[in-house]
């Protein structure tokens, strides 16, 4: 989804989610992200759309719209911890 061809309905569809969050998690943001997304939730009232239900909403679609990637950069960490453990192992193992 181009954000900037994005339409008033679909972006209300995407992200306008009444959404019961019952597994709660702290999670900061900067004070001016905070009042932005205040701001946006405030706008989308009609929609029966919470602060809390908006920041999961846009975090979720952000997480599957980048899946991919993600999936890709953890697995060439997890790669890179592996052989990094490996050498560290094989070094120890050489110095007893």
């Amino acid at each position: 989804m181009n954000s900037k061809n994005i339409s008033r309905e679909q972006y209300t569809e995407t992200f306008c989610k009444d959404k019961r969050i019952r597994n709660r998690q702290v999670l900061y943001v900067s004070s001016e992200i905070h009042e932005e997304i205040r701001k946006v939730a405030s706008i989308l009232r009609k929609e029966h759309i919470t602060t809390s239900s908006l920041v999961d909403t846009i975090l979720e679609h952000h997480l599957e719209i980048h899946k991919d990637l993600l999936n890709s950069l953890y697995q060439e960490r997890q790669e890179q911890f592996l052989a990094e453990f490996t050498h560290r192992h094989k070094a120890n193992e050489e110095s007893e």
